[in-house]
């Protein structure tokens, strides 16, 4: 046996540890992480410069055939057996009326990505992403990619035609050239009754713990002491469909203060009757001057990053001016690490680029945005995955 035999076979006896030692949702997520940037960096290593140019030219394909599979029902209808059970393809493609070729085409890039198991030959049956892959959150994020596509085709031919110096904003991006449009993505969005229900359902999506479980993770209490019933201590900025203002409330009943959840009247309309108890919605433009006063907590998740600094900082100025002394804006949001950053918050930055004119942005290009409009940097809380929670006050407070 030679030395490189050997050491693939002890290479495969190790991978083989890996369900157990990483079983879903383990409780340390930054060693899950940490063994996943590893297994990355090692997977690079075993590339020649031509399969690695190969892997990297048709990975769009794999989103691809995965929005086909959404929406044929490939992924449910596999869901929907009971352990350790498979259908042949034939008896997928005739329980969805389709073309047993097409079906098959299908599921092999499926099973070569990992997204299905082949069991026997031509027998499949569902695994964890199978069964991921069938939740309203999943499919909205597939197919929220798959809309903004025209965008990222566009973007080389944008940047190229712009001599590589850019101002962007959501009107002058890669969308209006790649969707042959002079709306933003968000005005196209409101007219597609489709994409805004993927796309409302992607803003569902589950993060890991740390990152969605921010009132656990940040030190409400301290911010929200003595506290009544008429303070408003939480004021949740292009909340969508409330997800974090329910934590908050879930946390800390009216007792301890009011909450409020902004957001434009495209999306507040789409909040469903009774969904948010104890929670005060309110149509708002982050362009308007803030028209809450002196709250405890001003909150944004995963909003500033979707406008170039120049616009951010006409927003953060509007919060700034309605802040108060104990007023606090907490921005939740992915940012990347001056050295080694991950490859997911360089794919965000270069999708909020080309689709909306926006950044995801370092620790240091953040705070300067904020100390731009008269705040100062009190703390960052740094989560898995590159999100973390800055904190901003009034500066001199």
């Amino acid at each position: 046996m030679s030395t490189t035999e050997k050491w693939v076979q002890e290479f495969e006896a190790l991978c083989s540890q890996v369900p157990a030692s990483f079983a879903s949702g383990t409780e340390d997520e930054q060693i899950r992480i940490r063994a996943l940037r590893v297994a990355e960096k090692t997977v690079h290593q075993l590339h020649t410069p031509m399969t690695f140019a190969e892997a990297q030219t048709w990975a769009p394909l794999e989103l691809f055939g995965a929005g086909v599979a959404c929406e044929m029902g490939i992924f449910d209808i596999l869901a929907q057996q009971r352990p350790g059970s498979s259908l042949s393809t034939a008896d997928i493609a005739k329980a969805l009326h389709a073309d047993p070729a097409l079906v098959a085409r299908i599921l092999r890039l499926l099973d070569a990505h990992h997204m299905v198991d082949q069991v026997s030959l031509g027998q499949y049956a569902a695994n964890a992403i199978t069964t991921d892959y069938t939740q309203p959150y999943r499919k909205g994020n597939v197919m929220t990619q798959i809309g903004l596509m025209p965008s990222y085709f566009a973007l080389p031919a944008w940047l190229r035609a712009n001599d590589y110096k850019v101002l962007p904003d959501a009107s002058h991006c890669g969308w209006q050239v790649g969707a042959n449009t002079a709306e933003t993505f968000w005005e196209s969005m409101a007219k597609d009754p489709r994409l805004s229900k993927y796309f409302n359902d992607y803003m569902a999506v589950p993060r890991t713990t740390q990152e969605e479980d921010f009132v656990s993770f940040y030190d409400f209490d301290t911010a929200f002491a003595d506290s009544n019933a008429d303070d408003i201590i939480f004021v949740d900025i292009g909340g969508g469909l409330g997800h974090q203002a329910k934590r908050i409330r879930a946390a800390f009943p009216p007792s301890r203060g009011r909450v409020i959840l902004q957001d434009l009247p495209q999306v507040t309309c789409k909040i469903p009757v009774g969904s948010l108890p104890d929670i005060e919605i309110m149509d708002h433009d982050m362009a308007d001057p803030q028209p809450i006063q002196n709250a405890r907590i001003y909150y944004l998740r995963g909003v500033i990053h979707n406008h170039a600094d120049h616009v951010a900082a006409k927003f953060l100025s509007r919060f700034a001016a309605a802040m108060g002394p104990q007023s606090r804006l907490l921005i939740h949001e992915a940012l990347a690490t001056d050295m080694n950053p991950g490859k997911d918050v360089t794919r965000f930055d270069l999708s909020m680029l080309a689709s909306v004119g926006g950044a995801q942005r370092s620790v240091a290009e953040q705070t300067a945005l904020l100390e731009g409009v008269g705040l100062e940097v009190v703390g960052n809380w740094s989560t898995p995955r590159e999100w973390s929670i800055m904190e901003a006050r009034l500066k001199g407070i």
